[in-house]
């Protein structure tokens, strides 16, 4: 009898244990694969984020092009026409020489906005010369007598992707747009420095700062910052908002994966 409840109570415990085991083993399997979706549908969000930016900036350069190839061109012989008009009305009636040279001027003017945002939209300076140099001139551009960007970077940058340049170069120009429209900054300092594992692009203002949660409700408001976020996330960069109402704004943008192997160097500013 002894060794039937032996016997019994040993198989009862070796079930348990088979039991206990499967139990753990589905279990451990199930968090697998629930940990294998996650992944799959992270990457999934990731490639249709980048897919989203990807055609936005085919959109930027198709608009760019139509602007420089037709808008531009018909300014320039609008231009070359008005230019013949001119000297005809300014030979039969010189009274109009003034209105000439006034709708000349508004010409002029049309066509050197039409080419710098044309250039707004397609970074050539990025395309050709790389990041630094591109925020050289972003820094030349925003500056004006009222508002002055400088640029401080590290002598030798790592040349990065071509995605990354854009990506930082896009949210470079955001954040100096916001901090001259929104927070009436007067100074504005891009820094662009190596870190071991990446670079950090911070912008730093002095302007009147605001407050990030209220912002980022405001679905208007806050549609600048969100972007900011989706173009990081498509290259696992980070965002850190050093920010709050009545001083001025720190946001730090750092990104990983490099391309390390070859190095620019560049004139300290």
């Amino acid at each position: 009898m002894k060794l039937y409840i032996a016997v019994g109570t040993a198989v009862l415990l070796v079930m348990a244990i088979f039991i206990i085991v499967f139990v753990a083993y589905y279990q451990q399997k199930q968090i697998r694969q629930q940990l294998i979706l996650k992944e799959w549908q992270e990457k999934y969000r990731k490639g249709l984020l980048a897919a989203t930016l990807q055609a936005q900036e085919h959109e930027r350069r198709r608009i760019a092009q139509d602007l420089h190839d037709e808008i531009g061109t018909m300014l320039s012989v609008t231009k070359l026409s008005l230019n013949q008009l001119g000297r005809t009305v300014e030979h039969n009636d010189p009274g109009s020489t003034v209105l000439v040279q006034k709708t000349r001027s508004l010409l002029d003017e049309t066509i050197a906005n039409v080419r710098r945002i044309s250039r707004d939209l397609v970074p050539t300076t990025l395309e050709r010369f790389g990041l630094v140099s591109a925020l050289e001139e972003l820094a030349e551009k925003a500056s004006n007598g009222e508002v002055h960007v400088e640029l401080s970077c590290s002598d030798k940058m790592p040349t990065l992707l071509p995605q990354l340049d854009l990506t930082l170069f896009r949210i470079a120009q955001e954040l100096i747009n916001n901090a001259i429209k929104h927070a009436n900054a007067e100074n504005i300092i891009i820094d662009l420095h190596c870190q071991p594992n990446g670079v950090l692009l911070s912008v730093i203002d002095d302007g009147r700062g605001f407050d990030l949660d209220e912002i980022l409700k405001d679905k208007k408001r806050g549609l600048g910052l969100r972007n900011i976020e989706s173009r990081l996330n498509v290259i696992d960069g980070h965002v850190t908002f050093d920010v709050e109402e009545g001083r001025g704004s720190r946001i730090h943008i750092q990104v990983k994966n490099l391309k390390p192997e070859v190095e620019v160097e560049v004139e300290a500013v």
